[in-house]
């Protein structure tokens, strides 16, 4: 996959996650990124595993893929690049990237410290030490970073939290740049362009069970902690006392990264299924992680997309990726209020919002979308507008700006209290020398401390 040198602005991303015919959201995202920036730069994207020769080259266009090299091998890269665009956990396992003399910028699109303690829910002493040893990770991203993007305006407010908690949002970052767009700006994740057309088979020929004309709900994407599946399979054993060949079919149960363990919540899952008599019946789960490129032939197989997740501050400020290609294929969307998708769902008709936890009103919904054809065609409507907003073409573009005219931001200096002598005269400067004899009792016992 190597491509001939060129004399354009060099572009590498460097995600951690495996780049294959299965992948995961943050390999993806460096990927569509890197296709989207190539049309205009010189684009590397590298991930230590994978086997990017699995992939088509409609994936990557004319980005340069690399997997599996040494470091050596990225160093060099590295050393080639003017701009890196790093995932916030690149430089943990590859520190000499924030040495290098070039611009850096960090993906921080993933608020993963929410994740943390919900994935070590029963392991208090791993929940804290993983929390710990990763706050200083993206704390370091953070600092050494000359411009960062997140995925949605409500993420940017946590990070503007977190960047102002770190004291990068002083005087001379102010001064700089008062919008705070050259500190952190939006580059949501984003879909095809194209139309979603089938290309090969689809959740029928993985489960023969399921007939030609039995409704099917989706469950796209892997089954994480965070997530509530468990109200979803209460309700379809509910549903299916109306509608006995109603189906639910869960895309994934592991991420494609071999270094993440199966989470608690799909042997949970599975246990609730099997104990409601639904399992392999009503409820299925797809051991295998769906390629990245057929997965339009499971989404464009069902009826009603779904996704459920619990009140968590990981809820308010996630980006449900599977969203998006829910959206792409024009699936009516049953979803767990809480996220700034579900603000959109329900602006947009594309679906219906659901209070946590709530097996009823999740019933009703399935129902509602399964029985009622034309409020079925006003939610995929609705998906069809909403996805417009979301092309990786618009969601390039802050970063394509950016890559145009890089620029560095005002050196980190941590925050210290200012000497008598600085708040004297910012004292001074407020009300002259009334306000000096005002507050002078208060300097001099700031002096005697």
């Amino acid at each position: 996959m190597d491509k001939q040198p060129t004399n354009k602005r060099k572009v590498l991303f460097i995600t951690l996650e495996p780049i294959a015919a299965r992948m995961a959201g943050p390999a993806i995202r460096a990927l569509e990124l890197g296709k989207q920036l190539a049309c205009e730069y010189d684009v590397t994207v590298f991930s230590p595993q994978g086997n990017a020769s699995e992939l088509s080259p409609s994936i990557y266009g004319e980005a340069n893929v690399q997997t599996g090299i040494s470091k050596s091998a990225l160093a060099e890269l590295a050393g080639r690049a003017e701009i890196i665009v790093v995932q916030a956990n690149v430089l943990k396992t590859y520190p000499f990237i924030s040495r290098l003399d070039t611009f850096l910028v960090v993906d921080l699109y993933d608020p993963y410290l929410f994740m943390i303690h919900i994935q070590y829910e029963k392991d208090s002493k791993t929940a804290s030490a993983s929390y710990r040893m990763m706050h200083q990770v993206l704390e370091k991203h953070m600092v050494r970073a000359d411009y960062s993007i997140c995925a949605s305006e409500r993420q940017r407010d946590y990070w503007l939290g977190r960047y102002c908690a770190l004291g990068r949002v002083d005087t001379r970052m102010y001064q700089f740049d008062s919008s705070l767009r050259k500190l952190i700006d939006v580059v949501p994740f984003g879909l095809p362009d194209a139309a979603p057309k089938k290309n090969g088979p689809g959740l029928r020929a993985l489960l023969p069970i399921i007939q030609e004309k039995d409704p099917v709900l989706i469950w796209g994407g892997g089954i994480w902690d965070w997530f509530d599946p468990l109200t979803v399979i209460y309700a379809v054993n509910e549903v299916r006392k109306q509608i006995p060949n109603v189906r639910l079919v869960f895309m994934g149960t592991r991420s494609p990264n071999p270094q993440v363990a199966e989470m608690r919540m799909v042997s949970n899952a599975r246990s609730l299924a099997e104990s409601l008599g639904l399992l392999d019946k009503n409820v299925f789960f797809a051991d295998r992680w769906i390629p990245y490129e057929e997965r339009v032939n499971f989404l464009l197989e069902a009826d009603i997309a779904v996704s459920a997740h619990f009140d968590l501050p990981e809820t308010r400020y996630s980006f449900r990726t599977r969203i998006l290609d829910y959206l792409w294929c024009h699936l009516p969307i049953i979803t767990t209020g809480g996220d700034s998708f579900a603000d959109l769902i329900a602006r947009d008709q594309a679906g219906l919002t659901i209070p946590y936890g709530d097996v009823n009103a999740w019933k009703e919904a399935i129902l509602s979308l399964l029985c009622n054809a034309d409020l079925k065609k006003r939610c995929s409507e609705g998906a069809a507008k909403l996805a417009k907003e979301f092309t990786w073409e618009k969601a390039v573009e802050p970063l394509r700006a950016y890559c145009r005219n890089p620029h560095t931001l005002p050196v980190h200096a941590p925050v210290k209290m200012p000497s008598i002598l600085e708040r004297a005269q910012a004292v001074y400067s407020r009300g002259g020398k009334e306000m000096i004899i005002k507050r002078s009792s208060e300097v001099l016992k700031d002096m005697l401390k």
